[in-house]
């Protein structure tokens, strides 16, 4: 980057400081029930003050020099959360991450043509100067030799209270591997702000490509995420939608809703016909190796898992599709989560966190599909083993696995991925290609439940799982330099490090992991004093 566009960067920075410190004015808060029903870009996350700027700029070079773990973020001291990496199915050294930047507009972009030896890093994936982009994941087109990449694209209304607007769903795509992108295109065009009549804006959106040369589908890429529906403020909806894409993202198939109804399941509802499954987040879409597509999804209307004094604790819910995304099942049950409106202690923002933290969680994790025989795995956390339907309650969530052999109809009983004491968070699972096993990567912080984290993986076969701690020193996301809460006792805490995590495995066996990490620690520089919080590599 230039010289005089890094200065205006770091300006902009700082005027960002205060938002991200927590000292902006919140926006009035949707009536929503458990933590999958909050939205991704509240004011302290969203980065409205970010830098307008292009839609594909190279920033620097990141080199690990040897070190288990790397530091990707090589361009500025403004923190990036919420990592996905992907790795290209023809050819392990090649792979792409990408994270959420509050140092410009953009999201960042993380592209490795060498095994995460050294990673290309830049801004990308903006409609216009005046949208910002949010949650980024990315995908790789074999068919058509191309990198897809998604985003939530949107704009902040200052005047209007701070209100964010226009929530559109795009795609940038790379032709070159993950150097350059282009312009986004639209696939979901959002509505209205905040406060309109009627607002639609997209949310969490995942993406997958159906990568089987032999699949009937070979080829099609199919994107899922949540449209949320309010009116004047108040929540309505927050359907999951489906569009998919037969020329590498170019164009896109009408977008339609897919979580569909289940009166039995779906029992309790805040607008809409009976027994419609609307009011889900974190959808995640898998494709198997016959080109059937399974999406799971979190929904909070089965009054049935409520359990006083608590409300609105989720349901892994699955739809599937074996046409390519022309029609889709309704959706069936999967598991009951612990994860209620008093399963989990609450932060400054009223968002679901940890005890003796301010970082909000969710319970959310991902279903994938092995290549090798399309058994389907999934997995989350939750509360469960933890004081919980309590007003006062207290942490000690797990995570857990569970098993499909027969297309989802049946499932396995959740298995403990770690059975140590303490808080473990944020769940993710990749199954390696060439033996079958699965990983997963995930936060952890130990027996006593301290001010540190650190990351692991876990390996093997449900219920027979080796733990590897991957990150080579902790986090700390009570002293932060960043998303500062200001909570008596806990003044300098994070309210917020991203939503999710990632791994993925080459063709070569490896995992390849990306994460939030907090180790950095900044003393008097131009933000102030605290641990920094950065994406963070490692194979294994």
């Amino acid at each position: 980057m230039r010289r005089s566009a890094r200065v205006f960067t770091l300006l902009t920075a700082l005027a960002l400081s205060a938002a991200v410190a927590g000292t902006a004015e919140a926006r009035p808060s949707l009536p929503e029930g458990g933590m999958a029903k909050k939205r991704s870009v509240d004011v302290d996350v969203s980065g409205f003050d970010k830098q307008h700027g292009p839609h594909s700029q190279l920033e620097c070079v990141a080199s690990a020099g040897g070190a288990a773990n790397m530091n990707l973020d090589c361009d500025d001291p403004v923190p990036n959360n919420e990592p996905d990496i992907e790795v290209d199915p023809a050819d392990p050294q090649h792979m792409i991450a990408s994270s959420n930047d509050y140092g410009t507009c953009c999201d960042q972009f993380y592209t490795s043509f060498d095994s995460g030896q050294t990673w290309q890093t830049g801004n990308m994936s903006r409609e216009n100067p005046g949208k910002t982009g949010s949650d980024p994941v990315t995908v790789f087109d074999v068919k058509h030799g191309v990198a897809i990449h998604s985003s939530l694209n949107f704009n902040v209304q200052h005047a209007a209270g701070t209100q964010a607007c226009d929530g559109d769903l795009v795609v940038s795509i790379s032709r070159d591997g993950g150097l350059i992108w282009e312009v986004p295109v639209t696939v979901d065009d959002g509505q209205g702000c905040d406060l309109s009549k009627t607002q639609l804006f997209n949310d969490k959106p995942w993406i997958v490509t159906d990568n089987k040369s032999d699949s009937p589908f070979y080829g099609r890429t199919y994107l899922t995420w949540s449209k949320f529906e309010s009116h004047d403020g108040v929540y309505a909806s927050s359907a999951i939608f489906e569009s998919h894409s037969d020329n590498g993202g170019e164009t896109w198939s009408q977008p339609h809703e897919i979580s569909g109804s289940n009166p039995a399941l779906c029992t309790f509802q805040r607008s809409g016909p009976a027994g419609e499954c609307d009011q889900n987040q974190f959808s995640v879409p898998t494709v198997g190796p016959d080109g059937t597509v399974n999406v799971a999804f979190e929904n909070e209307q089965n009054q049935s898992l409520w359990e006083a004094p608590g409300m609105f604790d989720n349901q892994y819910l699955l739809v599937r599709s074996t046409n390519g995304g022309e029609s889709w099942s309704n959706p069936t049950f999967v598991v009951g989560l612990e994860d209620g409106s008093n399963d989990y202690p609450t932060n400054v923002n009223d968002r679901q966190t940890l005890t003796g933290y301010q970082v909000r969680v969710n319970s959310a994790g991902n279903i994938i599909a092995s290549p090798t025989d399309g058994a389907l795995y999934l997995v989350f956390s939750d509360n469960r083993n933890g004081v919980h339907n309590s007003a006062t309650p207290v942490t000690n969530t797990d995570v857990f696995v569970m098993s499909s052999t027969d297309g989802g109809l049946t499932w396995t009983t959740p298995t403990a991925v770690d059975t140590g004491a303490g808080d473990q968070w944020f769940p993710w699972v990749d199954v390696d290609p060439t033996t079958g096993k699965i990983g997963i990567i995930y936060h952890d912080r130990g027996a006593a439940n301290g001010p540190l984290y650190t990351t692991a993986l876990a390996e093997g076969t449900p219920g027979s799982l080796v733990k590897t701690t991957v990150s080579t020193a902790p986090s700390n996301p009570t002293d932060s330099l960043f998303f500062q809460a200001g909570a008596v006792g806990c003044e300098k805490c994070a309210t917020f490090h991203g939503d999710y995590i990632g791994v993925s495995y080459g063709s070569d066996g490896v995992a390849n992991l990306a994460w939030t990490d907090m180790r950095d620690f900044v003393e008097n520089g131009p933000f102030g004093t605290g641990f920094s919080q950065f994406i963070y590599f490692a194979r294994h």
